[in-house]
């Protein structure tokens, strides 16, 4: 547990930092510039996912994905950040896609989530906007990965299937596999409006 704090408060870290450099803090002008907050505290569901490696035999370990959505509170802005952290004896790569749902089951938003060659024991974020209104999160395979989503890199930089699993943390509850069970071919043909 105390990994995900710190891993909660590297996030909050490099959320502030672009905001302090400028000298302007985040939302400033809008509405009052409040403290960025975390999105979906007070949802009811699954915050943890743990997936296991898809072979069986001795495990080299486990890549962490702590989901942050935030929020400036009455800015009306949203970022969505990805900290990737490899608690592996292997270099590994990742991709998902990452999705968010409303109340209705409707898309609200997709990320795109790539990592190649992330050393072990070390770890990188990925930024994104968000649109507000989630409350379900969900993540799935692209397509050159399977279920969990991470590769190991061999020698010859080629990326094959490794006894590494995938533990997930999120402040939106994590939707499970069948879910949201609207038609999503729907909502990914209408083009997005930020």
């Amino acid at each position: 547990m105390s990994r995900s704090l710190a891993s909660l408060a590297l996030t909050l870290a490099l959320l502030a930092a672009p905001a302090l450099a400028s000298g302007k803090k985040e939302g400033a002008g809008e509405s009052g510039g409040s403290a960025i907050a975390p999105i979906g505290a007070d949802l009811v569901g699954k915050r943890d996912l743990l997936v296991p490696p898809e072979q069986v035999g001795e495990s080299l370990g486990t890549v962490e994905i702590t989901a942050t959505m935030m929020a400036g509170a009455g800015a009306g802005k949203c970022r969505s950040n990805f900290l990737v952290f490899n608690n592996s004896t292997a270099t590994v790569s990742l991709g998902v896609l990452a999705s968010s749902y409303n109340d209705k089951g409707d898309l609200v938003d997709n990320w795109v989530v790539n990592v190649f060659a992330l050393a072990p024991r070390t770890q990188t974020a990925r930024l994104f906007s968000c649109a507000l209104g989630a409350i379900k999160l969900k993540m799935v395979p692209t397509s050159e990965f399977s279920w969990p989503p991470v590769r190991c890199n061999n020698a010859a930089g080629e990326l094959e299937a490794c006894l590494v699993a995938m533990k997930l943390t999120s402040t939106l509850p994590i939707a499970d596999k069948d879910e949201p069970k609207k038609d999503e071919s729907k909502a990914k043909s209408e083009p997005k409006k930020h």
